[in-house]
C-alpha cells in the first residue's frame, strides 16, 4: 500500500506549514530522491561540456553556479542540515567511523572498478602496458588520498580533457573536511550555541563577499573552502534553527527570487546558495511517492557521481555528439552509471553502512 503524498503546508495540519527540523524527522521526506535528481544533473552539465565542448550550453550557465556546481552546493547544504539533525537528535556517537563508512568503502571500490574495467576502454596503452603498471593497481589507493589528481597510464589522451581520470572527486577532500570540523564543533559542544555557529556561517558568507582567494582564471583551494563551507553551514545554521523556520512555497518561491536577483552582483554567490538552498530543503520535505521511496531504498547518488565522469570520457574519446545527440550521451551515461550505482549501493554501500553503531543506523 502506497503512503499519502504530503507537501510540507499539510504535515502537520491543515494550513500550517511544516517547520524545517520536522521535515528531517519525517520518515517521507524526499532528501535521498533530491541527492539523486542533484547527481544526475552532475551527470548532465558534464555531458553538455563534454559532448558540446562548451560550457556555455550549461542551462545556468548565466548564473553565479552552473548546473554541476549548484547540483554540488545542494549536496552541501543537504549534508549539513542532515549531519546536523542526526547530532541533535542522536549524539555524536560513532561520528568518525559511521563518516568513514559512507565515504571510503564505495570511493575505493569504484577506483578499483574504473582501473581495471573502464580504464581500458580509455587508455592509450597497449593493454599489457596498462595492466603492467604500477599506476594501474595503486590508483585505488592514490584515490584515497590524492582524489582527482590520481592518474592512470595514458589515460584519456584524445579525450576533451586528457589525463583527467575522474575529476568530480576532486569537491570530496572539501566534504570531508567539512565532516571533520563539523565533528570537532560537535565534540566540543558548540552545537549547543547556535550564535557560534550563525556567526561561523555569516563569516564564510562575508569571504565569499570579500571574494577571498578568488582568481580569475579559475576556482581556487581557498575560494572551494568558503564556497562549500558556506553551503554545508548553511543547511547545518537552517536545521539548528528549524524549530523556527517553516517550509512555506511562498518563501521558497522568495528564495529562488532571491537567487536570481543576487545573478550579476557582488552577492550573487551568495544569494544562489542561500536561494537554491532553502528551496532545496523545502523541495525535498515533500513526499515524492514512488520516486522517494526507491530512493530510500537505493541511495544512488553517491555511485553515480563516482562513476559519471570516466564513463562519459570513454563516451567521449570520438567527437560524435552534436546537439540533440548530447540527450543521447547524457541518457547512456546516467545509465551505465546508474547500473554500476546499484551495483555500488548492494554489495558495498548498504553492507557497509550496516555496520554502523545501532544508534546511529540511520544517521546519513
Amino acid at each position: 500500500m502506497n503512503r499519502p503524498v504530503n507537501g510540507p503546508a499539510s504535515a502537520s495540519g491543515a494550513g500550517t506549514p511544516m517547520m524545517l527540523s520536522t521535515a528531517f524527522g519525517n520518515p517521507d521526506n524526499s532528501y535521498n530522491a533530491l541527492r539523486l535528481i542533484a547527481a544526475l544533473s552532475v551527470v548532465l552539465s558534464h555531458s553538455l561540456l563534454l559532448g558540446l565542448n562548451s560550457p556555455s550550453y550549461d542551462p545556468l550557465s548565466w548564473a553565479a553556479y552552473d548546473l554541476g556546481a549548484t547540483a554540488v552546493n545542494v549536496f552541501f547544504v543537504i549534508s549539513g542540515a542532515m549531519l546536523t539533525h542526526s547530532v541533535l537528535q542522536r549524539g555524536l556517537g560513532q561520528f568518525v567511523r559511521n563518516r568513514f563508512l559512507r565515504i571510503y568503502p564505495a570511493l575505493i571500490v569504484s577506483a578499483a572498478l574504473i582501473a581495471l574495467i573502464i580504464g581500458p576502454f580509455g587508455t592509450g596503452a597497449r593493454l599489457w602496458e596498462y595492466y603492467s603498471s604500477p599506476q594501474t593497481w595503486l590508483y585505488p589507493l592514490n584515490v584515497a588520498w590524492n582524489f582527482e589528481g590520481a592518474v592512470l597510464p595514458s589515460m584519456f589522451e584524445q579525450g576533451r580533457y586528457p589525463g583527467d581520470v575522474n575529476v568530480p572527486l576532486w569537491t570530496i577532500k572539501y566534504e570531508i573536511l567539512s565532516y571533520i570540523v563539523f565533528g570537532i564543533a560537535a565534540a566540543l559542544g558548540l552545537l549547543r550555541h547556535p550564535s557560534i555557529a550563525f556567526a561561523a556561517w555569516a563569516a564564510f558568507g562575508f569571504a565569499l563577499l570579500a571574494d577571498v582567494g578568488v582568481d580569475p582564471t579559475g576556482e581556487t583551494p581557498v575560494e572551494s573552502l568558503f564556497r562549500f563551507g558556506f553551503a554545508f553551514l548553511t543547511g547545518a545554521v537552517a536545521r539548528r534553527f528549524g524549530e523556527v523556520i517553516p517550509l512555506r512555497f511562498g518563501w521558497a518561491m522568495a528564495a529562488l527570487a532571491l537567487a536570481v536577483a543576487g545573478t550579476g552582483t557582488r552577492f550573487g554567490e551568495v544569494t544562489w546558495i542561500i536561494g537554491i538552498g532553502y528551496a532545496a530543503l523545502y523541495v525535498g520535505a515533500k513526499n515524492w511517492g514512488r520516486i522517494a521511496e526507491f530512493a530510500r531504498r537505493h541511495d544512488l547518488s553517491y555511485g553515480i557521481y563516482l562513476m559519471a565522469w570516466p564513463i562519459q570520457q570513454v563516451l567521449t574519446r570520438e567527437p560524435i555528439w552534436f546537439g540533440p545527440q548530447v540527450a543521447v550521451l547524457f541518457l547512456l551515461s546516467s545509465t551505465i552509471s546508474g547500473s554500476l550505482a546499484y551495483l555500488s549501493w548492494k554489495f558495498v554501500e548498504k553492507p557497509a553502512l550496516r555496520r554502523k553503531a545501532p544508534a546511529s543506523e540511520k544517521e546519513p
